[in-house]
C-alpha cells in the first residue's frame, strides 16, 4: 500500500476513533468507498479516507494540505460543509458547492468522484439496514445526480447507482401493495 494512502487511513482511524456507520466503526464507511474508488487513482482513494474528517472531527484543512497538499486539500474542502449540523441543510450545501465544480481540474475531479462513490456506498447500506434512510437518498437522488453528474466521469458507479434507485423504487412500490 503507498505511504500516504497508509497516512491517510491512520489519519482517519484516529480522528473519527469511536464514531460508527450504524453498527459498524466508520473507518468500515470510508474503507468501502474508498475500494470503490480505487479505478479512479490513488489521490481518490486517499480523498475517499479524508472527506469526512472536516465535518465530523477536529481535524483543520490545514492540516490536511501541510500532510497531503493543494489537490487533496482543495478536493476535501469542496466535499466540506461543517457549518450546517443537520443533515439537509448540510446536501444542499454541498450540492450547491459541487454544482459549481466542471470536474477539469483534478480536485474537482476528485471531489466528483469520491461523492458519487460516497454516495453509492451510502445508499447502498441504507436500502439494506436504513430502509427510511434509503427512501430520502430517493427523494434527493434527481437534485443530487444534477449537481454531481459530469459525462464521462466515473460512469460505471452512476450506471450501479441510477440502478440501485431504480430497483430501489421498484421494490417499494410492490411491497406497498
Amino acid at each position: 500500500m503507498n505511504n500516504r494512502l497508509t497516512l491517510a487511513k491512520n489519519i482517519a482511524r484516529s480522528r473519527h476513533e469511536g464514531q460508527m456507520y450504524g453498527e459498524f466503526p466508520f473507518y468500515l464507511h470510508l474503507d468501502q468507498v474508498e475500494k470503490l474508488a480505487e479505478p479512479y487513482g490513488l489521490n481518490a482513494m486517499i480523498v475517499c479516507q479524508l472527506q469526512s474528517l472536516i465535518d465530523d472531527t477536529s481535524t483543520e484543512l490545514d492540516e490536511i494540505f501541510s500532510e497531503f497538499g493543494q489537490t487533496i486539500a482543495h478536493a476535501v474542502s469542496y466535499l466540506s460543509c461543517a457549518v450546517y449540523e443537520d443533515r439537509h441543510h448540510r446536501m444542499v450545501k454541498q450540492n450547491e458547492t459541487l454544482s459549481t465544480l466542471e470536474g477539469f481540474e483534478e480536485s474537482e475531479r476528485l471531489a466528483l468522484v469520491v461523492k458519487t462513490c460516497d454516495q453509492y456506498v451510502d445508499a447502498k447500506a441504507s436500502r439494506v439496514f436504513f430502509p427510511e434512510r434509503f427512501a430520502k437518498y430517493q427523494s434527493d437522488y434527481a437534485t443530487f445526480r444534477d449537481a454531481v453528474y459530469r459525462p464521462g466521469l466515473c460512469e460505471k458507479v452512476w450506471l450501479d447507482l441510477d440502478r440501485l434507485m431504480e430497483i430501489g423504487t421498484f421494490l417499494g412500490r410492490t411491497e406497498h401493495h
